[in-house]
């Protein structure tokens, strides 16, 4: 569908993951994903052995993790029960910053918020699976805008500016 978020898509079962959607959509999608599926794998091996050779160097290498997903992204795709969705799957909520010294509209990031109760039901699987995934590709992360995981700040969609947000 180009570049089309997911919830702009033309198949409203293919948005909701139905499973005879899905069945009937891989035939036609087989060449895209091979393709796809050759380039991560290309990644992988080549990023294994730069990570090999620099940990040979005693270098070693920091992963940035970013606190929020794209809301695009296949993990929303894949698991909109995380994030604060619309019955559409947009995101109906977004994460930003407050108003403060340096913006007097705060920032609106457009990523979904997560749906923190439906993390915590699930022993926050997806988050160590997050983790212990980017722990195999760098020997140290940083998680960007840390603060998010204790405090953040959520933007009903459709805002212009972080005002109205809490």
């Amino acid at each position: 569908f180009g570049e089309l978020p997911l919830w702009q898509w033309p198949d409203v079962d293919l948005i909701r993951r139905e499973p005879q959607t899905l069945a009937n959509t891989v035939p036609c999608l087989r060449r895209t994903t091979a393709f796809y599926t050759f380039v991560q794998a290309m990644f992988f091996r080549q990023w294994t052995a730069l990570h090999a050779y620099a940990a040979s160097r005693g270098i070693r290498i920091i992963g940035d993790l970013p606190i929020y997903v794209s809301p695009d992204s296949c993990d929303v795709w894949a698991h909109p029960q995380l994030f604060e969705l619309s019955s559409d799957r947009s995101p109906r909520q977004q994460a930003g910053v407050p108003p403060d010294y340096f913006s007097e509209t705060g920032q609106l990031w457009g990523n979904p918020v997560y749906h923190w109760q439906a993390h915590e039901k699930d022993g926050f699987a997806w988050w160590i699976w997050r983790i212990r995934s980017n722990l195999r590709l760098f020997d140290v992360i940083r998680i960007d805008h840390f603060r998010g995981l204790a405090a953040f700040w959520s933007v009903p969609a459709g805002e212009t500016t972080a005002v109205h947000g809490e």
